[in-house]
C-alpha cells in the first residue's frame, strides 16, 4: 500500500516541508499536536492538527 501525501485543505496542493515551531509553540503549547506546514501554491503557512503517529502515515516530499 502506497502512502498518501499530506495536502493543503484550501487548494489541495501537496505540502513540501514542515516549518520549525516557534519557541512559544515548543515551550508553552507543547501538549497540542499542531504542526506548521508551508503550502507553495497558496504561499501561506498552515497549522495542521496531527500527531506523530498520524504523520508517519503520510509520505514526505
Amino acid at each position: 500500500m502506497k502512502k498518501q501525501y499530506l495536502v493543503c485543505g484550501r487548494c489541495r496542493a501537496i505540502f513540501h516541508f514542515a516549518i520549525p515551531q516557534s519557541w512559544f509553540m515548543r515551550k508553552v503549547l507543547f501538549f497540542l499536536p499542531v504542526k506548521i506546514y508551508f503550502c507553495a501554491k497558496c504561499n501561506r503557512r498552515r497549522y495542521v492538527w496531527i500527531t506523530d503517529a498520524e504523520e508517519a502515515k503520510y509520505e514526505k516530499v
